[in-house]
């Protein structure tokens, strides 16, 4: 699915992770796009021996959705939908930066104040594929939900979940 001079530089943005990455999948197996999201996640994971794919088959509500494991345990990051497009970006920055490799961190004291939220929070982003402000809002919220266990964020492609984009009449992305 992915092009192979694509996987040769994922292969070398990756060739120095430290951690274990899973990239935990739940998937309606009577949605279209399920084989599609295995078959990138495959290739996707194929670029690093610190990435494997743990697929969970549902035959009901409508699942396609994956969540990024690092050593085995939430990073808080979730994905809904197939982050190709320019929320291709945002899935190796999620990685990058569980990794502590990554890049547009916050200087220590925003840091320290996403920290120090407190309470469950849930952040869900919905996205185009084709929106060019997204990965900004996506990636930043991404970077939240590490530096804050407390914290949780998805990433929703609104055309994939277009039922949910109408009733919760959302007009424009990226919409929080």
């Amino acid at each position: 699915m992915l092009d192979q001079s694509i996987l040769q530089q994922v292969r070398e943005i990756f060739k120095n992770l430290d951690a274990h990455y899973t990239f935990r999948v739940i998937a309606d197996s009577n949605r279209n796009e399920t084989e599609e999201m295995r078959q990138f996640l495959n290739d996707f994971a194929s670029c690093s021996d610190h990435l494997t794919c743990e697929f969970n088959q549902t035959f009901q509500d409508n699942s396609l959705e994956f969540t990024l494991l690092k050593d085995g345990k939430e990073t808080g990051i979730t994905f809904r939908g197939i982050p190709n497009g320019h929320e291709f970006t945002s899935l190796l920055l999620a990685v990058l930066n569980a990794d502590g490799k990554g890049k547009n961190l916050p200087d220590e004291g925003i840091a320290q104040r996403v920290r120090s939220l407190s309470g469950d929070i849930h952040l869900q982003t919905y996205v185009s594929l084709t929106c060019t402000n997204c990965p900004d809002v996506v990636q930043t919220l991404n970077i939240f939900a590490l530096l804050n266990p407390n914290i949780r964020h998805e990433m929703v492609d609104g055309a994939l979940f277009q039922s949910e984009v109408d009733a919760k009449g959302v007009q424009a992305v990226p919409a929080v």
